[in-house]
């Protein structure tokens, strides 16, 4: 498994920690991410775990889909957990969404409450060695955050000192992501990647690598020639991983991400 992939462990979200580690291991893995909702139940026994298991964390996922994260003290209580778990399994991020807003609110009032309430979170990143970014989400799923365009996410950044976790699915569509690519190259922490079928449903629904129509290859070309050197994390759920199973599902991801890595010569 190439050394700039991981896996994010919400692509196996019905499995258990313990399995997630062995899985990780059968697929060769080095590096993976995981959300806090896989290790909230029990959390010195998860970080323990993962702490033992002698994989590397690419990133910590906050549990700020269903949360306020307009309002400052309870952005801070949703990221603070996850940017502790950062700091003791020695992971350089954590990423959030940009969380729920009330009915009727416009999405320019939602961003500009929520520059102002990342800094204390921001600061407190920063402090501890990790770096906070902030994921461009699908309008599919707007209950889970308004960061709908990478541009936009790539403003957000830029306006609260955070990162990037830039969501292929979520910007694919996008016209002119070279230039927004290499103009936002600085900002962007992490690269997550799943492929999409045109014409199903775009909420939760995502596809292996290869298995839809988005045009990967060329899209990794572009962010590699924009200089980035970060990781890149395969993130796939949804029905058809569902009904394949996690491993075989993410076995494949692994082949074709390896493949396309090598084509790109890297």
């Amino acid at each position: 498994m190439h050394p700039r992939l991981s896996i994010n462990t919400i692509s196996s979200f019905s499995q258990s920690l313990a399995e997630d580690l062995s899985m990780l291991k059968t697929l060769g893995a080095h590096h993976f991410g995981f959300p806090m909702l896989k290790v909230e139940k029990d959390l010195e026994a998860g970080l323990i775990a993962i702490a033992g298991s002698g994989l590397a964390v690419s990133s910590v996922a906050a549990s700020s889909a269903t949360s306020r994260m307009i309002e400052p003290e309870i952005a801070f209580s949703v990221i603070k957990p996850a940017i502790d778990a950062a700091v003791r399994l020695g992971a350089p991020m954590a990423y959030i969404t940009s969380g729920t807003t009330p009915p009727g609110m416009s999405t320019d009032e939602a961003f500009a409450l929520l520059v102002a309430a990342l800094p204390k979170a921001r600061d407190y990143a920063n402090a501890n060695g990790v770096r906070l970014a902030v994921e461009n989400n699908s309008i599919a799923n707007r209950s889970l955050g308004f960061t709908h365009t990478l541009n936009d996410t790539l403003w957000l950044a830029a306006e609260t000192d955070v990162g990037v976790t830039l969501e292929l699915q979520n910007c694919w569509y996008e016209r002119d992501l070279p230039r927004l690519f290499r103009q936002g190259v600085a900002l962007i922490a992490m690269v997550q990647v799943s492929d999409f079928k045109v014409g199903e449903d775009a909420r939760m629904n995502r596809r292996v690598p290869g298995d839809g129509d988005m045009p990967l290859q060329w899209l990794i070309g572009e962010i590699l020639d924009a200089g980035y050197a970060g990781m890149f994390e395969l993130e796939i759920i949804g029905p058809a991983i569902t009904a394949e199973g996690s491993e075989p599902a993410l076995r494949r991801a692994v082949d074709k991400m390896d493949a396309i890595f090598a084509e790109l010569g890297l």
